[in-house]
């Protein structure tokens, strides 16, 4: 039921926790993929963090405030969002970057 809400732009959400659960888990599959793109480019270092914590940041507002057009203060504002699955997003994006990264460019001796 969450799924098909989530892909359907204007979404009437009952309870702010279901529209979070979607965008923490959202933002789990984003940082998958944006960790493995990462890896496959050879980025790397502070710069790649950085960017990571914007796009992840901004999509997840985009979706919320755009797509679904729920006013953020809804949900707990802007911070609320930002931090919403941020922790346990990270380490999905750290360990999927740094494997695909390890298998594409270091070398085996």
């Amino acid at each position: 039921l969450q799924l098909s809400k989530a892909f359907r732009a204007g979404s009437e959400w009952s309870d702010k926790d279901e529209l979070l659960d979607v965008v923490y888990w959202g933002k789990q599959f984003l940082s998958l993929i944006i960790g493995i793109a990462f890896g496959a480019a050879s980025l790397h270092g502070i710069l790649a963090i950085i960017a990571y914590v914007a796009i992840s940041t901004m999509v997840a507002q985009h979706f919320v405030v755009k797509f679904q057009q729920v006013d953020e203060d809804e949900v707990g504002g802007f911070w609320e969002l930002a931090k919403e699955g941020f922790g346990s997003a990270f380490a999905t994006f750290m360990v999927s970057w740094i494997t695909v990264y390890s298998a594409m460019y270091q070398s085996s001796s």
